[in-house]
């Protein structure tokens, strides 16, 4: 065990330079979509991927980089290196499971991991291979006191994509294929895969994440901008985020009419995207078929159940009548709640705009890496 008291000059000097050069990849970031080699590595993503849209690649890129300032990243770690932490150093090698859902989703578990200084074995979603490489390669392409130069070279071997240590950081390797020979474990997958995780690295320390999703609380006194950024909390990225609103919770006897119409910007746009539309379609039609209670604006549908996760271009909805009977059920589902939105909850319009700070599921991922057994 090391105390944090003793060789702090040299572990803040480590820590100041890997800030220095994640703030110079957020800056790169914000304006990535000017440099010709991103658009390339963007139109690779955008053809393995249906949904990864041009500007949905965009927006999860920027928006990271917006969270990759260095007085955002400073603020962040200052709680984790203040005098008397310790810091564990038994654990070197950490294995990530990344998702697929949205772009770089699994950016945050890979911020952390860099940042304790733990090398990387990183296993790639089939629907997002290219992206993370690329960031990681332009990262050592500025580790050098924020200057940009030659990129250091990745080995490929198989499915496998080596990065070599630097002065500032530890190897990456980055594979579609299997994890082998890892310290401890992060894994983010569906609540199938969560079985398979839960068997097949339980012995590991680590954390283990399945399926969640975020609901949204109204009490009818909304005004027409909450609402519009209410739709952008369930639609950006065609709502497939654990991020993303899929549920709204809702007085009794609310009119849905105002709600409809704030939607109709985001949804309408939508529908031009054939994933998207055929998915609106078919629920229309299913709903229409088997005469089920349903509202329509003509791009997205509401729809009452007690279910949280809604298929692509639905909403679901439920009546609430007291607000003392709803804290409690939801409380009563918080393990499969990512967020809330609305009242008591994440403004309207935050839902895809986490801080650093915000955990997945609520887990502090730097605590749980800085004091590993």
């Amino acid at each position: 065990m090391t105390n944090l008291n003793t060789g702090k000059a040299m572990w803040r000097t480590g820590l100041e330079k890997r800030i220095q050069a994640l703030a110079g990849l957020g800056e790169y970031m914000r304006d990535a979509v000017s440099d010709p080699a991103f658009r390339a590595v963007e139109e690779r993503a955008v053809a393995r991927n249906p949904v990864f849209t041009p500007a949905n690649v965009e927006r999860a890129v920027r928006t990271w980089g917006e969270a990759l300032r260095k007085e955002k990243l400073e603020d962040w770690l200052r709680p984790y290196f203040q005098e008397g932490n310790t810091l564990r150093t038994g654990a070197r090698n950490l294995a990530l499971v990344m998702a697929g859902n949205i772009p770089i989703v699994g950016f945050h578990d890979y911020l952390c991991g860099l940042l304790c200084g733990f090398g990387l074995q990183i296993k790639l979603s089939s629907k997002d291979p290219f992206l993370p490489p690329f960031l990681h390669g332009k990262l050592l392409s500025l580790d050098r006191d924020g200057e940009e130069r030659k990129t250091l070279s990745s080995r490929k071997e198989g499915e496998r994509t080596y990065f070599p240590a630097t002065e500032n950081f530890p190897p990456v390797v980055f594979t579609e294929g299997t994890v082998s020979g890892f310290d401890a474990i992060i894994a983010t997958g569906s609540g199938n895969t969560f079985r398979y995780f839960t068997y097949y690295f339980g012995r590991y320390p680590h954390l283990l994440r399945k399926n969640r999703t975020s609901c949204a609380v109204l009490d009818g006194k909304e005004s027409p901008d909450e609402l519009r950024l209410l739709a952008d909390d369930a639609l950006s990225y065609f709502g497939m985020g654990c991020r993303n609103v899929s549920k709204l919770y809702v007085p009794e006897n609310y009119d849905f009419q105002a709600l409809l119409e704030a939607f109709s910007p985001v949804s309408g746009p939508l529908l031009f995207h054939p994933v998207y539309k055929d998915n609106y379609d078919y629920h229309k039609a299913v709903f229409l078929v088997n005469r089920d209670p349903h509202f329509d604006n003509g791009s997205v549908l509401l729809a009452p159940s007690t279910s949280l996760a809604s298929p692509m271009g639905v909403l679901y909805y439920e009546n609430y009548r007291d607000k003392a009977a709803l804290e409690a059920l939801l409380e009563a589902r918080k393990e499969e709640i990512q967020c809330i939105v609305g009242k008591n909850g994440l403004d309207f319009g935050q839902a895809q705009s986490p801080g650093l700070s915000d955990y997945a599921d609520g887990i502090d991922i730097l605590d749980f890496l800085l004091h590993l057994p």
